[in-house]
């Protein structure tokens, strides 16, 4: 009986003192879930990749696209019996605006953000918006088809208000305002 008694002391003992020192411990900080982790900005490049792959999968109909590099969207679309062509370039690199958050229409701006040249012209036409989504009551030039999917209209409000801080005026050093 008495070795079963000194264990008996000895586990209540280490039991207590155990006790003792989990008390005693600071509280494990809680981690991070994984869908959390990444909680950094995409770059510039990321962001604009983004948005022109996700505007390739949704052109218009009657639209071809042609190229898409460095922050330029390229597509064609047919005129006159479908023997001319308009190319049409989207440059992501001069989206600085967008609709207000009121506004149903969905539509970026920017100086020459969109330039357009038909075959047999020399002169490009350029354009400062056109419409992504929504019901395009001021009669933008409306490319893509992205009004059915809700969420990804979501998104993309995301994107490009993510590339218009990228593209943004920077304040110059000394400047007030």
């Amino acid at each position: 009986m008495t070795k079963q008694l000194k264990f008996a002391v000895v586990l209540l003992l280490t039991v207590a003192s155990m006790n003792a020192n989990a008390q005693t411990k600071a509280p494990a900080k809680a981690t991070k879930p994984a869908t959390e982790s990444k909680s950094s900005k995409p770059s510039k490049q990321e962001t604009m990749d983004w948005i022109a792959g996700k505007m390739k999968e949704n052109l218009g109909p009657y639209r071809t696209f042609v190229s898409y590099s460095d922050g330029k969207f390229v597509y064609k679309k047919p005129y006159e019996r479908e023997t001319n062509f308009c190319t049409t370039t989207i440059d992501l690199n001069k989206i600085t605006g967008m609709n207000s958050e009121y506004s149903d229409d969905f539509y970026v701006t920017g100086k020459g953000c969109m330039s357009t040249i038909c075959d047999n012209e020399t002169k490009a036409s350029s354009y400062q918006t056109f419409s992504m989504s929504g019901s395009n009551y001021n009669d933008y030039s409306a490319p893509f088809n992205f009004t059915p999917d809700q969420i990804l209209v979501e998104r993309l409000k995301k994107a490009v208000t993510t590339l218009i801080e990228y593209n943004g005026s920077k304040k110059e050093e000394g400047e007030a305002f």
